[in-house]
């Protein structure tokens, strides 16, 4: 079940590559917030009431609730709906994201030493979901996408954490919600400033 969820949250990519509809990506910040949570549930070797309340703070309040109720609250200021002007059409990037994928599950199936001390899927995973963030922030041009995309990105770091650091998780996932807090409210604040400014939110 565990794997079932972690290559659904590599899945939700290809939605994000297929779709221009910025509150369809915003629905998907959700869904990979719900994903990481099970994930982590499942991933618990000892329950913890504290590790426990950390993980559904972290995933579900943050990552689920309140980052798209505010992604959500700046398009409908901004009343950008749609980023419809990427330098690759939605085809192409959908191919692309898809080799991309497929990369990521053909690493979590070589057979290297250094894959005993992780898990390979994990890794795999959150490693081709950091790539295409990576590969559609260079292509698309409005502010929003790109800090829709940076989440994405933070959400791999937050899969490739628990597959590398199984010794210390809670400080590893403590400073990447820290980097999460940091960059979208001040992101935010920019979008914010930016279309007070210009009539359009083209980089």
């Amino acid at each position: 079940m565990e794997n079932a969820f972690i290559i659904l949250f590599g899945f939700t990519m290809l939605y994000i590559a297929a779709t221009s509809r910025l509150a369809a990506h915003i629905n998907v910040l959700v869904l990979q917030g719900i994903l990481l949570f099970l994930i982590c549930f499942l991933d618990m070797n000892e329950f913890s009431i504290l590790n426990f309340l950390f993980i559904a703070f972290e995933t579900l309040l943050i990552k689920s609730i309140i980052i798209p109720r505010f992604l959500g609250g700046l398009i409908k200021r901004t009343k950008e709906y749609r980023d419809t002007e990427a330098n690759i059409h939605h085809f192409y990037s959908l191919f692309i994201s898809t080799v991309i994928l497929f990369g990521g599950f053909l690493i979590s199936n070589l057979n290297l030493p250094a894959m005993k001390l992780i898990n390979p899927l994990y890794f795999g995973v959150s490693i081709a979901v950091i790539i295409i963030s990576l590969f559609f922030i260079t292509i698309k041009h409005k502010v929003i996408s790109n800090v829709i995309d940076f989440i994405t990105m933070e959400n791999g770091i937050f899969l490739l954490s628990l597959s590398v650091a199984k010794e210390m998780p809670m400080i590893v996932n403590l400073g990447v919600l820290l980097d999460l807090f940091i960059a979208v409210f001040i992101l935010g604040l920019l979008v914010k400033h930016i279309n007070t400014k210009f009539d359009d939110l083209e980089i």
